[in-house]
């Protein structure tokens, strides 16, 4: 398990799924990239910031021994080094990632700018900001989007 989606906790997890654990990637914002993600040029080089993190973006969400748990945050642990358990809780999405096709009709029709950007295809649906109108499962052709929590 690495805690933290920034440019380190993704570089750790790619240097042990590539060692060949299986790493749980926690991060408790809606998307991996920290605060690297959201800067436009990097000191001292001046470098474009996307530039240098997108090529790990790619890498740890096509990486088969790394499962990325966003909106997550650890409830408890318990054991020892190397023989761990650990309680995780997920903020509901309100969207099916299974059926999720990031069409993005439901941010086209949505009245409040409840959906935030997502790591994966999908957009979680921000419920403290819904009206509940609707309008979004109305558009949504798969039928993606519910009013349960996923």
């Amino acid at each position: 398990m690495v805690v933290g989606g920034g440019i380190a906790g993704m570089q750790a997890s790619l240097d042990l799924g590539d060692q060949g654990y299986k790493v749980y990637l926690i991060e408790k914002e809606t998307a991996i990239g920290g605060k690297m993600a959201k800067l436009d040029k990097t000191f001292p080089t001046n470098d474009c910031a996307m530039c240098t993190i997108s090529p790990k973006l790619v890498e740890v969400g096509r990486h088969q021994n790394i499962e990325i748990l966003t909106g997550a945050e650890i409830v408890d642990v318990s054991g020892k080094a190397g023989d761990f358990n650990a309680r995780i809780w997920v903020e509901p999405r309100y969207i099916s990632l299974d059926d999720c096709v990031a069409c993005n009709d439901c941010v086209d029709v949505c009245p409040v700018e409840v959906f935030e950007m997502q790591d994966d295809k999908s957009v979680p649906v921000n419920a403290d900001e819904c009206l509940g109108c609707e309008s979004c499962i109305e558009v949504c052709e798969p039928g993606a989007i519910t009013v349960e929590e996923i």
